[in-house]
C-alpha cells in the first residue's frame, strides 16, 4: 500500500523538526563540520519550502561529497574501525538533511521526524551542559509538534484536521500542546535520574575519533602548538581551594612532561613509563578540589607538586598524572599539593643520561654557546646566563616567525620572537647541551578567579610550557624562561596579553554568571553519583542502597510519577463557565437524577411552569429561581444578587420532591 502524499505544511513541520534537532550538535561541531551541515540543510530547507524534491542522481552526488568532507574533516583514513563518535554524529546529522531532500510521502515525513529525535542525542555525546539541554528540549517539542501534524495528516479525517495552511495561532497552539506532552513526562524523567542505579563507569563508550581528541593540550609539543590555544576560551577545569587562592606565579598545573626531542618536536619518550622519584614536602600542603572537563585524553592536571595520585590514576616518571582510560566525562578530585618541595634529589644514571640526550646534527650554534657557558661556570651560572640572554634580546609574541630545520638555532639567533613553547624548548636544549639534565613540562598557568563563587577557572588559553632542570641535591627545579621575557604573563595570567576592550568589561559579569551556572550544573547534575544517591535516599530509611532497595524505590516512585501523569492527562478540564451558570446546571443535574430532565431547547421558567404544576410549594420556589436565572442570562443589566442566587441554587432542597420513573415528556 502506497503512503499518502505529504502536503507542504506537514513537510515544513518535518523540516523545522530536523533543523532544530541538529542545532545543538552543530554548535559543538568543528568549523568544517558546521559548514557542511549548514550547506546541506540550507539546500534541504529550500527544497521543502519550494516543494521540489532533489533528483536522485544529485542526492547521490551530494551524499558522496558529504562522506568525503567528513573523512577529510575528521582525518578518518580508511576503514570503518576509524570512525569515532564525533565523525559518526556528523554523518548522522548530514544524512538527516539528505532525508529532507526526498520528502514525497507521509512515510518519508515520519522517518525524518523519528530520525530527528535520534539526532538530538548526538549533542549529548559532546556536552551535557544546561545550554545543550535547553536547545534539546526545544527541539524535542518541535519534533512532537511535527509528529502531531503527521498523525493528523494520516487520519481518516485528514481533510478536516490537517488544513492546507496554518496561521500563527494554530502554530502556537500546536507547539503548546507538544510542550504540555513534554512537561507531563518530567516526573518520570526525574525519578529515573535520581533513583536509577548509578554506575562508576558508563556501560558503553566510543572514542572521539581516531586522529585527535578534543581541542586542548596534547602529549607532544612543537613550535606554535600552544599558541593556537590562546584564542580558545573553553574552560578546562575549575579549582576550588580550601583556603586562600595562591597567587598567579604559583599556579602551575602540571600536565604531560616531555623528555624526548627529535630536533623539532618534544614527546614523552620511553622513560616516561618509569616510576617517579621521591617527593619531600618542605612547607605545608595546599588542599583544593579540581573539576576537570572531559578531554578524551589520559591525563589529569594538578597543582605542582601533587602528593598522592587519586584512585584510577598513577604518576609517570615526570610525576604527571595518567589515567587508565581516556577521560570521556567530567571528573572531580580532591588534591593535596606541596607548596615547597624537593623532588627526586637522587636520580638513576640511565635517567640522568636520557635527560641530557639531544639529536645529532641539529642546532650546532645553540650547542656551542651552551658549552661555552658550561666551561665558564657551574649549573646556576648557566641558568642565569640563559635567562639574562632571553631578558635582554627576546620578544614574547603570539605570532612568531616560521622556523627551519634547526628550529632552536633559528629562534635563538635569527627571529628571537616566540611564545612559551619556543622559550621552554630552547632553554631545555641549552641546558642539555651544557650537561644539565632538563625537560619540558606542559600544563596550565595562571587562570581567572570568578568572584561569584571564588573559584579558579582554567581555560585553554591558559596553556603554558616551562622547564625543569635537575640539580645535585636539589632535585628537579622549575625554571620558567617566559618569566624572563614577559613577567606579566606569569604574574597576571593569559588575560594580561589580551587587548583591552570596553565591551569585554560589560560582558565579563555575564561570562562570570554563565560559568558559575555551569559549575553548579556540573555539581548538581553531572556530579550526581552513587554516593550522592545514597545520601538522597538515607532520609527515607534506605541506608545501604543495594539493588533490591533501589529497585523497590524506583518501582514505587515510578508508580507515583505515572499515576500523577495519568491524573494530569485524564482529569477533566476546569469548568470556566460563570459560577451562576455552574450552580444552575448542578441543580438541573439533581433534578434529572430524580426523573425531571430538562430538554436543552426549553426555557428554564417555561419548563418549570409546565413540569411542576402540582408540586406546591416547591414549584413556586423553582419558578422563582428559574426566573432569576433567566433575568441573569438575558437582561443587559440584571438587578440580581449573584452571590445570593448561587447560594440559593446550591442549597435548594429536593427531598420533598417525589422521584419519577421517567422524565416528563416535552410539551
Amino acid at each position: 500500500m502506497r503512503s499518502l502524499a505529504i502536503d507542504r505544511v506537514t513537510s515544513i513541520w518535518c523540516a523545522a523538526a530536523a533543523t532544530m534537532a541538529v542545532i545543538p550538535f552543530a554548535l559543538l561541531a568543528p568549523p568544517t563540520a558546521q559548514a557542511l551541515i549548514a550547506g546541506i540543510f540550507a539546500l534541504a530547507v529550500a527544497s521543502v519550502a519550494l516543494q521540489r524534491p532533489i533528483p536522485r542522481l544529485l542526492r547521490l552526488l551530494l551524499t558522496g561529497i558529504a562522506l568525503a568532507a567528513i573523512v577529510w574533516a575528521f582525518e578518518l583514513g580508511f576503514g570503518v574501525r576509524n570512525i569515532g563518535r564525533d565523525a559518526a554524529s556528523a554523518l548522522l546529522t548530514t544524512m538527516l538533511g539528505m532525508k529532507l531532500m526526498e520528502l514525497n510521502a507521509l512515510r518519508d515525513g515520519r522517518a525524518a521526524a523519528v530520525f530527528s529525535v535520534f539526532a538530538i542525542m548526538a549533542a549529548f555525546l559532546q556536552d551535557q551542559g544546561p545550554a545543550t539541554l535547553t536547545l534539546a528540549v526545544i527541539a524535542a517539542i518541535v519534533c512532537l509538534a511535527a509528529m502531531a501534524r503527521l498523525a493528523e495528516a494520516e487520519s481518516p479525517q485528514s481533510s478536516e484536521s490537517a488544513t492546507p495552511a496554518e496561521n500563527p495561532r494554530q502554530v502556537i497552539l500546536r507547539v503548546r500542546s507538544a510542550g504540555i506532552l513534554a512537561a507531563v513526562s518530567i516526573p518520570l524523567a526525574l525519578v529515573g535520574f535520581f533513583l536509577f542505579p548509578r554506575l562508576a563507569q558508563p556501560i558503553w563508550g566510543m572514542p572521539a575519533n581516531s586522529a585527535e581528541a578534543r581541542a586542548g593540550l596534547s602529549e607532544d609539543m612543537s613550535p606554535g602548538d600552544i599558541a593556537q590555544l590562546y584564542v580558545d576560551e573553553t574552560p578546562v577545569m575549575r579549582v576550588t581551594f580550601n583556603g586562600e587562592i595562591p597567587p598567579p606565579n604559583l599556579r602551575y598545573f602540571r600536565g604531560p612532561v616531555l623528555s624526548n626531542f627529535d630536533g623539532r618536536r618534544w614527546t614523552r619518550g620511553y622513560i616516561a613509563n618509569d616510576s617517579p622519584g621521591a617527593l619531600r614536602e618542605l612547607d605545608g600542603w595546599v588542599e583544593y578540589e579540581v573539576e576537570q572537563e572531559p578531554t578524551e585524553r589520559s591525563y589529569l592536571f594538578a597543582l605542582d607538586m601533587l602528593g598522592r595520585a587519586p584512585t584510577g590514576a598513577r604518576f609517570d616518571w615526570g610525576r604527571a598524572l595518567r589515567t587508565r582510560q581516556p577521560m570521556s566525562r567530567l571528573v572531580r578530585h580532591n588534591f593535596r599539593s606541596a607548596s615547597s618541595y624537593v623532588f627526586e634529589p637522587e636520580m638513576k644514571r640511565t635517567l640522568n643520561s636520557a635527560s641530557q640526550r639531544l639529536p645529532t646534527g641539529f642546532n650546532p650554534r645553540a650547542l656551542e654557546i651552551a658549552q661555552r657557558w658550561a666551561a665558564a661556570g657551574d649549573a646556576d651560572s648557566v641558568i642565569a646566563s640563559a635567562l639574562q640572554w632571553f631578558n635582554a634580546e627576546f620578544t614574547y609574541t603570539l605570532e612568531p616567525d616560521l622556523l627551519g630545520r634547526d628550529s632552536v638555532d633559528d629562534f635563538l639567533f635569527e627571529t628571537k620572537r616566540g611564545y612559551c613553547e619556543h622559550f621552554s624548548s630552547a632553554f631545555v636544549v641549552l641546558m642539555r647541551a651544557a650537561g644539565i639534565p632538563a625537560r619540558v613540562v606542559t600544563g596550565y598557568q595562571g587562570g581567572f578567579v570568578n568572584p561569584l563563587g571564588n573559584y579558579l577557572v582554567i581555560r585553554n588559553s591558559d596553556a603554558h610550557a616551562w622547564a625543569e632542570v635537575w640539580l645535585e641535591g636539589r632535585g628537579w627545579v622549575r625554571v620558567d624562561p617566559t618569566s624572563a621575557v614577559a613577567p606579566e604573563r606569569i604574574e597576571q595570567g593569559s588575560q594580561a596579553l589580551a587587548p583591552e576592550s570596553m565591551l569585554s568589561d560589560y560582558l565579563q559579569p555575564l561570562s562570570n554568571a554563565a560559568d558559575w551556572l555551569r559549575r553548579n550544573w556540573n555539581d548538581l547534575v553531572l556530579g550526581y553519583n552513587a554516593n550522592r544517591q545514597r545520601q538522597l535516599l538515607r532520609p527515607f530509611g534506605i541506608d545501604q542502597a543495594d539493588w533490591q532497595q533501589l529497585a523497590f524505590a524506583l518501582i514505587a516512585a515510578s508508580s507515583i510519577a505515572i499515576g500523577l501523569t495519568l491524573w494530569v492527562l485524564l482529569r477533566k478540564p476546569p469548568d470556566r463557565r460563570p459560577a451562576v451558570m455552574v450552580a444552575w446546571h448542578r441543580l438541573l443535574d439533581k433534578l434529572a437524577r430524580r426523573g425531571y430532565a430538562k430538554p436543552a431547547h426549553r426555557d428554564p421558567a417555561e419548563w418549570v411552569q409546565a413540569t411542576f404544576v402540582s408540586e406546591q410549594p416547591i414549584a413556586m420556589q423553582l419558578r422563582d429561581l428559574a426566573g432569576q436565572y433567566e433575568t441573569w442570562c438575558y437582561a443587559r443589566a440584571p438587578n440580581i444578587d449573584e452571590a445570593a442566587l448561587i447560594a440559593a441554587l446550591n442549597s435548594f432542597d429536593l427531598r420533598p420532591l417525589p422521584k419519577r420513573r421517567a422524565p416528563v415528556a416535552a410539551a
